[in-house]
C-alpha cells in the first residue's frame, strides 16, 4: 500500500471533473455514498422501510431522518429544518452524520456561518493508479476507511482516544485547503480515472475538492501537504492490519509531538 508515496515533477495541471471512461457504471457508488455521507433523504427513507419490512429495527437516527424526508415531501420545510438542527446536537460526535445533516440543511436553504462552514469534518482521497479504484477516508471523530485496488475494503471504527487525537492532528493539515477552495456545486462527480487523483475535504459548507494529475497534486501548495499527511495515515492503517491490532486496543499510541490535546469532542 505505497499508493500515496511519490515525488512532484510537474506544476498543477488545470482541474476538471472526470467521468468514468466510456460512461462505465461505478459499481462502488453505494459505498461512495457511505464514505461521502451524501445519501439522499429519499434513500434513507427507503432503507428504513426495507428494515421494517424485514423485521429489523432501524437505528433511531435513521428513523428520525425518514421522518424528515416525509416532512420535506409534504412541504413542511420548517419542522424538517428544526429536526435536522436537533440531530446535529444529538449526534454531534459523529463526523459523517454531521456532514450528512448539513447536506440536507443546505438543500433546504440553510447555510452554516463563516466560522463553521470551513471546519474539517473529514477527508477522502481517490485514485486508480494501480488498476482499480482506491479510497482513503478519515473523519474528525477518528473513524477511517480504506479500500485498495483489489476491492478489499476495511473500516476502522470506535477508535481509542489516542487514535482520535492522532487523526485530528493529521486532518488539521487540510485546513488551508478547506479555507482556500470554494465548495463544489452540483452533484458529486464520478471517481477519477487513469493517473488522476482527487482530494475532497468534507466541511459543513460542502465538499472542497482538488483534482489533477498525481505529480501535480504533490507539487501544489495546498494539496502537497495533504497528500503527504495521507501517506502517513495510510501507513498507520496498514500497520494496524498487519499487526492484527484493532482501532480500539492493542495498538501502541503514537508520539504526542506535533499536537496538543483534542479539545471538544463535538465536530459540528
Amino acid at each position: 500500500m505505497d499508493w500515496l508515496k511519490g515525488k512532484p515533477s510537474k506544476p498543477l495541471a488545470p482541474g476538471g471533473e472526470q467521468a468514468m471512461p466510456g460512461g462505465a457504471r461505478d459499481i462502488y457508488a453505494p459505498l461512495r455514498e457511505l464514505i461521502f455521507a451524501d445519501e439522499s433523504l429519499e434513500g434513507v427513507a427507503r432503507f428504513v422501510l426495507e428494515q421494517e419490512a424485514s423485521g429489523t429495527e432501524a437505528k433511531e437516527v435513521w428513523k428520525r431522518l425518514a421522518k424528515v424526508a416525509a416532512q420535506v415531501a409534504q412541504g413542511e420545510r420548517r419542522p424538517a429544518i428544526e429536526e435536522l438542527y436537533r440531530l446535529l446536537e444529538d449526534e454531534g460526535e459523529d463526523a459523517r452524520s454531521c456532514f450528512q445533516f448539513w447536506n440536507y440543511l443546505r438543500q433546504l436553504g440553510e447555510q452554516p456561518g463563516p466560522a463553521v462552514a470551513t471546519r474539517v469534518l473529514g477527508l477522502v482521497i481517490e485514485h486508480s493508479r494501480h488498476g482499480g479504484p482506491e479510497i482513503l477516508s478519515a473523519y474528525w471523530d477518528g473513524n477511517a476507511r480504506l479500500m485498495d485496488a483489489s476491492g478489499d475494503f476495511r473500516m476502522f471504527s470506535d477508535p481509542a482516544p489516542f487514535m482520535v487525537a492522532a487523526v485530528r492532528r493529521w486532518l488539521r493539515v487540510c485546513r488551508p485547503l478547506a479555507e482556500g477552495v470554494v465548495p463544489m456545486s452540483g452533484p458529486r462527480p464520478a471517481p477519477p480515472s487513469g493517473s488522476r487523483c482527487r482530494i475532497t475535504v468534507l466541511t459543513p459548507g460542502g465538499l472542497r475538492t482538488c483534482e489533477g494529475e498525481w505529480d501535480a497534486l504533490w507539487a501544489d501548495a495546498l494539496c502537497g501537504p495533504v497528500m503527504e499527511m495521507a501517506g502517513t495515515l495510510t501507513e498507520r492503517l496498514v500497520a494496524v492490519l498487519e499487526d492484527n491490532g484493532t482501532w480500539r486496543s492493542g495498538v501502541v499510541p503514537l508520539s504526542r509531538s506535533g499536537g496538543r490535546g483534542t479539545g471538544s469532542s463535538r465536530v459540528h
